[in-house]
């Protein structure tokens, strides 16, 4: 790994592999500031199919995934319900 490093530290023009670590450690730490923890909670079809109706009623438009992180619902349900809502002509694409 140790050459990989210099390898990179050489490729970019870093002074040192200090230099590399700490860019790449404050990169990852910017990432993680970032991130968020989403808490799923548990979901039947029918009641996700409520609260997302409920979520989605007066927005113009959404992504699933911002549905789901908002309900703290699992990616797989919140399209799997959706696309049954469409289908239904319950929300549009």
């Amino acid at each position: 790994m140790l050459e990989e490093i210099d390898d990179l530290v050489r490729r970019t023009r870093m002074r040192s592999r200090t230099e590399f670590l700490e860019r790449a450690v404050e990169a990852y730490v910017d990432e993680l500031r970032e991130a968020r923890i989403v808490v799923l909670k548990p979901w039947t079809e029918r009641k996700a199919r409520t609260a997302i109706l409920r979520y989605l009623k007066g927005r113009r438009a959404t992504y699933v995934t911002d549905v789901a992180e908002a309900l703290g619902m699992d990616l797989d349900l919140a399209f799997r319900v959706v696309a049954s809502l469409l289908k239904r002509g319950k929300v549009v694409d």
